[in-house]
């Protein structure tokens, strides 16, 4: 039992791991190349382009993924007919409603930002908003079926086009535009969609009636959740969105390259995260099993497990910042230096709100959640405003850094009160881990917290 359930975790931590870095890979190598084939101007309008999509792709997410997710992994196999349909009825209702948003506010997002090229931009991914209407329905059974492999496949399938497309254009020296861009997106949306249906079609389940009581569950707990993936693509955007507006798109362009390689960290965090939700919700399901016992000890442990990972990565980094702006984006981008050093700081604060928010919505408590995320994009925008007037570029970073200081604060005296969560035993546990880690190669590690 031991063994099949280790089996369970190496297979889909590594498909989930491979699933992460292909996106975060794909975008990085897209982004060292775009950076240096497009003025700064055209890469800030994509830049911005790319978020405005990201948000609007996590919008639904909010509220189609993590609902279905959840009653998919609580649920009988007899009643994913009857949610499936339910969640493609509000899939389809959504997807509209952001088509109709695209289309009206195109015009007003490029003179807000006084980028004509974001007009046409956004008219090409209204056709990938409805792309995307089978295509994440498909991506979500499979998650919710543990198929992680066939999500990692259907992954190469969307990124790679892009990928494919921008080195063809460098060896080609054929002069590229943020329009080619977009559509070559949209294509492979197309494409990725045709190939997860090929590879999810057993788990596709659609019931001939809708079913009331469904629809308003997966509505009322998608709108929580919903709102929850804005405010926390408002945290991570606000920066790129204040500074193209209250400075320039060149300053955007040369904030961008510190929060490329800042993502890079997020990996452990994201691929964590992807098999951490249907698992823990089908834990808190189980009446036999005490919840905060089961919080405690899966936040505390996953917690620990990404910082293990991370500090390394993110000492390393700012320790060699200088070489790898320069190798990454070229000479130009030494005012990014800085920048760096303080986002990859990032990396050690968002685990412990990450997996507090995927936490909450295991057990339920959706709408707790949206509040408290609610509250760090209201704090971030304030922030952001009082440094960039007072430190101009380099103020964007110090006003994310400080937001997520004061909710990590927080949050962890809501875990401790609640669920008796312990920063001690979250250290104890990642020492503990670099401790086996040492071990494997013949080092007696002692660890400071032993008696």
């Amino acid at each position: 039992m031991t063994a099949s359930r280790n089996s369970y975790w190496l297979s889909s931590g590594f498909y989930s791991f491979a699933t992460k870095v292909v996106a975060v890979l794909t975008g990085f190598v897209n982004f060292y190349i775009l950076i240096r084939l497009l003025s700064r101007v055209d890469y800030g309008a994509w830049v911005l382009f790319i978020s405005v999509c990201t948000v609007m792709e996590l919008v639904k997410h909010g509220f189609i993924r993590n609902p279905l997710i959840r009653y998919l992994s609580m649920s009988d196999r007899n009643d994913w007919g009857a949610l499936q349909t339910a969640s493609l009825v509000l899939n389809f209702g959504i997807g509209i409603i952001q088509a109709l948003v695209l289309v009206g506010f195109a015009y007003l997002l490029s003179d807000f930002w006084s980028l004509p090229q974001l007009h046409s931009l956004f008219l090409i991914y209204v056709i990938t908003t409805f792309a995307l209407i089978p295509a994440n329905h498909f991506e979500i059974i499979q998650q919710a079926g543990v198929q992680f492999k066939e999500i990692f496949y259907c992954s190469l399938m969307k990124n790679l086009p892009l990928f494919a497309f921008i080195i063809f254009t460098l060896s080609s020296q054929w002069r590229i535009t943020v329009e080619y861009l977009a559509w070559v997106q949209c294509l492979s949306t197309v494409f990725s969609g045709i190939l997860s249906w090929f590879m999810s079609r057993k788990l596709l389940v659609i019931s001939p009636t809708i079913d009331q009581r469904w629809l308003s569950e997966l509505f009322h707990y998608g709108k929580f959740t919903f709102g929850t993936n804005v405010s926390s693509m408002i945290v991570k955007n606000i920066d790129s969105w204040m500074l193209g507006r209250m400075i320039s798109a060149e300053s955007v362009a040369t904030f961008n390259p510190a929060i490329r390689v800042s993502n890079l960290v997020e990996v452990p965090a994201d691929t964590l995260s992807f098999i951490y939700f249907p698992h823990l919700s089908k834990k808190i399901s189980s009446a036999e099993n005490d919840q905060v016992h089961t919080v405690k000890y899966f936040y505390e442990k996953a917690v620990a497990t990404v910082m293990a990972v991370m500090i390394p990565i993110v000492v390393t980094t700012i320790l060699f910042a200088d070489e790898i702006v320069h190798v990454i984006a070229g000479r130009g981008f030494e005012e990014t230096v800085p920048i760096l050093k303080v986002t990859m700081l990032f990396g050690l604060l968002i685990p412990f709100n990450r997996f507090l928010g995927i936490t909450l919505d295991a057990i339920g408590k959706a709408a707790l959640n949206f509040k408290m995320v609610l509250a760090m994009a209201a704090m971030n925008a304030l922030s952001n405003i009082l440094f960039i007037q007072r430190m101009g570029t380099i103020g964007a970073a110090y006003g994310t850094l400080t937001t997520y200081l004061i909710m990590v604060s927080c949050n962890q005296i809501f875990l401790h009160r609640r669920f008796g969560v312990s920063l001690f035993a979250i250290g104890r546990l990642t020492l503990k881990m670099y401790k086996e880690f040492f071990s494997q190669f013949g080092f007696r590690v002692q660890s400071p917290l032993e008696n």
